[in-house]
């Protein structure tokens, strides 16, 4: 029996380089070819031992926690399947404290379910292997797997088919989340809302892989999100807060997820804190972020 109390684990957000829509397949999925990397935007999740018997506790803070349930925390539903799959007793105290913009196109959800599997491997012993983890996570959430990888990976299938890539060292960047268009961008809704114009082939993403695999910054012109045209046909307030984040200094916008938070690359000599400032007076928040190699998207701290 191990002698662990509590294992506290980094839940990173991601962005995603590109993302291409390749088909809608017979299981009713769609089919993606996507090139993602963690960045050091993150939540922290601590799970603690509690007395046999007693159960799960939920506890929750940070901004957009109150939204947030057991019930609807996919964090606590990876609790209650690996609880399940290895006959393991849930009686845990899980504390989750959010930074990652709820329902923002970051991966925050998928990225706390995956930092609970990560932590209760420790935490009860398991000693999973990755790729038995990986499996389990593909049941959870199309990116719960990436999240179990971390750095930059080449992500096919629904997600959960990793092709890990180099780290590409002082890669900085300015998310921008808005405070509008929320509601509008639910996942489901923006793939239902997809035409078949907008599926593509994965060049875009391979050429973006082919890049990052030889240590090569990608080419800002293969930079494509599936998800932008579909804002564009279906959110005029959202299009015009791009728009207005544009008219203040941002450059080049591209789209996380399915949105609503985009990012552009920072210049080693952009003044973050003017920028940061000029767009956040607009609305929404904005958050300077670099590239999280691997090895660091996987820190765990035990007996915290």
């Amino acid at each position: 029996m191990t002698s662990l109390l509590s294992v506290r684990s980094t839940a990173p957000a991601k962005i995603n380089l590109t993302l291409e829509i390749l088909g809608k397949r017979s299981d009713g999925f769609h089919e993606i070819d996507t090139v993602m990397s963690t960045v050091s935007l993150a939540d922290t999740l601590t799970v603690t031992r509690s007395e046999p018997g007693s159960g799960l506790s939920y506890h929750v803070t940070g901004r957009g926690s109150e939204s947030l349930s057991v019930s609807d925390d996919i964090s606590c539903a990876a609790a209650k399947l690996l609880a399940d799959v290895s006959k393991t007793a849930l009686d845990i105290n899980i504390h989750l404290e959010k930074r990652i913009p709820i329902s923002g196109g970051l991966g925050g959800g998928s990225s706390d379910a995956a930092a609970m599997l990560r932590a209760l491997n420790i935490l009860w012993d398991l000693n999973w292997p990755d790729d038995q983890l990986s499996e389990l996570a593909s049941e959870i959430g199309s990116d719960v797997p990436f999240f179990l990888h971390g750095g930059f990976c080449h992500c096919t299938g629904r997600g959960e088919l990793i092709e890990e890539l180099p780290d590409l060292r002082n890669f900085r960047l300015l998310i921008l989340s808005p405070d509008v268009g929320i509601l509008d961008n639910k996942t489901a809704s923006m793939f239902k809302a997809l035409s078949e114009e907008e599926f593509s082939e994965g060049k875009h993403s391979w050429r973006v892989a082919q890049r990052l695999s030889r240590g090569l910054p990608p080419p800002t012109t293969d930079l494509v999100n599936a998800f932008e045209s579909v804002i564009e046909r279906t959110n005029s307030t959202l299009v015009e807060r791009y728009r207005s984040y544009s008219d203040v200094g941002a450059l080049k916008l591209h789209l996380s997820g399915s949105g609503p938070s985009v990012f552009m690359f920072l210049h080693p000599e952009a003044n973050v804190a003017s920028l940061t400032r000029s767009f956040e007076n607009i609305g929404g928040r904005c958050y300077p972020v670099q590239a999280l190699p691997r090895k660091i998207s996987h820190e765990v701290e035990t007996n915290v």
